[in-house]
């Protein structure tokens, strides 16, 4: 599989755990201390974030890392 398509997937993650929790784009980035159109790249695949953005989108949706890359 090719690093779009992953990262795809890892953004359709992101968006059906931010979803779940009942959270917009823009709510999950004021939790983490980013905007919103940053959240929106890395749902749609457009950015490949750092394992710290990563931890901290975890910690955003309050679950594990491990449960962030469940998929």
């Amino acid at each position: 599989m090719e690093q779009s398509e992953e990262l795809k997937r890892l953004g359709a993650r992101i968006k059906e755990l931010r979803n779940a929790k009942g959270l917009s784009q823009a709510k999950l980035g004021l939790l983490i201390l980013k905007d919103q159109q940053s959240i929106h790249k890395v749902e749609a695949g457009e950015f490949n974030p750092t394992y710290i953005y990563l931890l901290a989108l975890a910690k955003g949706l309050e679950i594990s890392i491990s449960e962030l890359l469940d998929f």
